[in-house]
């Protein structure tokens, strides 16, 4: 069954960049190893729009860059909250290897930035519930050279906000939940698991931007619940609320079976 590490490499096939480059042998030697024909990746190194030269960095998570230019930046290891970086992306499922790639590579030019994917091997190793060529991808973005200027950041930026709500079975944002839980990452895939052997309604939220993450998409999952629940690792990452109660994936075990 094809996984998240066969998305990514299909969602490769898909784009052109200006350049690939590796950080470090590290970051070389890990991304050879796990992902196919690295070295088929399109380049264009005529490409004559600056906006639309986009770069591609297999990186660690300690890498930053603050060249206000249009890159991908891959890392397989989650950044912490201290990372600089402006907008920070991070796949919660195989699928998402790919549809984030896709989303990153047009955001790195509206924005004209360093675009921090975050790709971590639980995803890349996750099996695909679609085949890799079926993943809808976003339309791609036209540059038009006589008018085009980098769009601002904020935090509900429609083109930054990504997120996906499980309402719960047969259930939908209307139906009141007991319980909401928040989580981000591979901590979503473990959540996935510990929700489907409950038989409480709970509904979940998986952030899949971390910076700039939007208070309104938080506050709207909010809605018609009755608890809002954080694992630890993504509360650090959200607006202090005093509505929202931090638990490890344990202790969320432990409340919810």
């Amino acid at each position: 069954m094809a996984n998240g590490k066969d998305a990514l490499s299909y969602a490769l096939s898909k784009f052109i960049f200006s350049s690939v480059e590796f950080s470090d042998e590290d970051s070389s030697r890990f991304w050879e190893k796990n992902i196919e024909d690295l070295d088929k990746i399109s380049i264009d190194e005529d490409i004559t729009n600056p906006a639309q030269k986009v770069k591609l960095i297999f990186a660690d998570n300690k890498y930053y860059s603050n060249e206000k230019t249009p890159k991908v930046i891959i890392m397989n290891e989650e950044v912490s909250i201290k990372h600089p970086g402006e907008i920070i992306l991070q796949a919660s499922s195989g699928e998402d290897c790919a549809r984030l790639l896709s989303i990153s590579h047009i955001i790195a030019q509206r924005f004209s930035l360093p675009i921090y994917l975050i790709l971590t091997i639980e995803c890349l190793n996750q099996n695909l519930n679609l085949n890799p060529e079926h993943i809808p991808f976003p339309p791609k973005y036209i540059i038009r050279e006589n008018s085009w200027e980098p769009d601002e950041i904020y935090a509900n930026h429609p083109a930054l906000s990504f997120k996906r709500i499980d309402y719960g079975k047969n259930r939908g944002p209307r139906d009141k939940s007991k319980i909401l839980v928040i989580s981000h990452g591979k901590n979503s895939l473990s959540v996935k698991k510990i929700i489907s052997n409950s038989n409480e309604s709970i509904r979940h939220l998986e952030i899949q931007t971390l910076r700039p993450i939007s208070k309104e998409i938080v506050n709207q999952a909010m809605m018609s619940v009755k608890k809002t629940i954080s694992i630890d690792e993504t509360f650090y990452w959200l607006e202090q609320n005093n509505s929202i109660e931090s638990l490890s994936l344990e202790q969320l075990a432990e409340l919810i079976n």
